[in-house]
């Protein structure tokens, strides 16, 4: 028989599982070992934390409630957590088997199954370049680090595992600007918490239903759905090509990762997408001065990450492109390397290297001759005297091949020859 959901958590409907297996210690051992034959089983690319909450929705549970009774061990623990993240094969196997789920397809419900596509590791206890973080406080999300479009929703009623990432901002399928919180409050989205007794996910603070917000549909001539489409191309196949060489994923996300904080820090904001973007979304970036120390991923704004990412995606289908952003920015080359690390991706080095100015140093024929002319002169020969004629600064240990030649070459008569 179907069930319906049209009715309140009731306390003595919520709380019927909690009461007896309080007074029954033998009913609750039975719950923490049973297999959950009331279920359903995880969709291709839905977040883990979506698949729990439906199953929870399916028994009349909250998902505390379900998880407490039914997995015990978690108890307390798990809902406090950034769940969408956890990928231990212990917790996996004990969901999958008592769940009677492929421990495959739970696996893909977890953001670490983009390890080596979009990053060479995803963190459990740390924030994730590219990935919008949540911040689970007494089973309440306080970040808007979950997005989603209430069309999607409307005809699949589960959250998907992209719309976590932080440069998925748009439908690509409805072409609408996702939502990152409560129309009707402002809330940020829990899924593993619900207000009413529905099968649709809806605001555990209002009871809003999702699905029922307003679409935003993004502008006709706006290229965010077309660069969008092309980056999550790249992370589901593992590579790209760049000036018709292939690299792997992780390097081309490393460097949109590069490229934001260049423009949502950095305050390099001269390209024509960029600007066009904001014009049709009517919105300006904040100066670097309230973003320059910021994690981008926990502060920025769905629209300002839409205009961002896609001159960023624009701007990665070529080199022509990038070469284009960092001239028209002018761009010094600490600020293209800052905080890269050690393993910069040999494309975008290739690129660079061109911008990297060798500061000017004289060649030994220049040094010999200017000691020449400066003892023609009575000008004492020293390492002071020839780093101000030529204007740069001429190091001991850098230029060994000269020690000799102005040791040699040092005016006898000047007693405060300084080294």
């Amino acid at each position: 028989m179907p069930m319906k959901y049209n009715k309140q958590f009731y306390p003595q409907r919520t709380r019927f599982l909690h009461n007896i297996s309080i007074q029954n210690k033998e009913f609750r051992e039975q719950l923490a070992q049973a297999t959950i034959k009331n279920k359903v089983s995880p969709n291709p690319n839905e977040l883990f934390t979506s698949w729990l909450a439906r199953n929870a929705t399916i028994n009349f549970l909250q998902t505390s409630t379900f998880i407490n009774k039914y997995f015990p061990e978690y108890k307390n623990w798990l809902l406090n957590r950034d769940l969408d993240v956890l990928s231990d094969e212990k917790f996996f196997d004990n969901f999958a088997r008592r769940m009677n789920v492929d421990i495959n397809l739970l696996n893909q419900t977890s953001l670490k199954s983009y390890t080596g596509y979009l990053s060479e590791e995803i963190f459990e206890e740390t924030r994730n370049a590219l990935i919008s973080p949540v911040k689970v406080r007494g089973l309440t999300n306080k970040l808007n680090g979950l997005k989603y479009c209430p069309l999607c929703l409307k005809e699949e009623n589960y959250f998907k595992k992209e719309w976590r990432l932080s440069f998925y901002t748009v439908c690509t399928k409805h072409n609408v600007i996702m939502l990152d919180k409560c129309p009707q409050c402002g809330e940020p989205l829990t899924i593993v918490r619900r207000k009413n007794d529905l099968k649709e996910f809806n605001c555990w603070k209002c009871g809003f239903k999702f699905q029922d917000a307003e679409p935003e549909f993004i502008n006709k001539n706006s290229k965010s759905a077309e660069m969008l489409k092309k980056a999550t191309d790249i992370l589901n196949k593992g590579w790209f090509k760049f000036d018709g060489r292939v690299y792997y994923s992780i390097a081309y996300f490393k460097i949109v990762k590069q490229l934001a904080k260049l423009i949502y820090n950095r305050e390099f904001r001269e390209n024509y997408i960029l600007l066009k973007e904001l014009e049709y979304l009517n919105i300006e970036l904040p100066p670097k001065e309230l973003t320059s120390s910021k994690f981008m991923e926990e502060f920025i704004e769905v629209k300002e990450a839409l205009a961002i990412f896609t001159a960023i995606f624009d701007i990665l289908q070529n080199s022509n492109n990038l070469i284009s952003f960092i001239k028209s920015n002018n761009i010094p080359i600490y600020e293209l390397r800052r905080d890269i690390g050690y393993n910069t991706p040999f494309f975008y080095e290739k690129i660079i290297w061109q911008f990297y100015k060798q500061p000017y140093s004289p060649t030994y024929n220049e040094v010999k001759s200017a000691i020449k002319w400066m003892k023609k002169n009575s000008i004492p020969v020293n390492w002071k005297n020839l780093r101000e004629i030529f204007g740069v600064y001429l190091d001991k240990r850098k230029r060994p091949e000269l020690v000799e030649l102005i040791v040699k070459n040092k005016w006898k008569g000047d007693k405060n020859v300084r080294n």
